[in-house]
């Protein structure tokens, strides 16, 4: 079963522009890591929003426990004005169901 996360983040003001190259440099790692379906990220204003795809659990805790992922959540204290919220869900909906 895939499993779907969604991510928002609100960036301090003046640091809004180094998390969205921040957030950017992870989607061809992202894409490339081997269980993942979808990596898409958005932007309104000071607001991001991250949806991410993975085949299973696995492949997302994969992701969580790269180097890349890993180097920019230990940056997070200096980019967001607040704790991300961020919800893991197993998806229910098959293809062509």
């Amino acid at each position: 079963m895939s499993v779907l996360v969604l991510a928002v983040l609100r960036a301090r003001p003046e640091r809004a522009d180094a998390l969205e190259s921040a957030l950017l440099a992870l989607v061809g790692p992202t894409r490339a890591e081997p269980g993942c379906l979808a990596y898409t990220v958005a932007r309104a204003g000071e607001r991001f929003l991250v949806a991410e795809r993975y085949a299973d659990a696995a492949a997302r805790d994969a992701h969580f426990a790269a180097p890349y992922v890993t180097a920019l959540l230990g940056r997070f204290p200096q980019l967001l004005s607040g704790e991300p919220l961020v919800e893991s869900a197993d998806v229910l909906d098959r293809p062509g169901g």
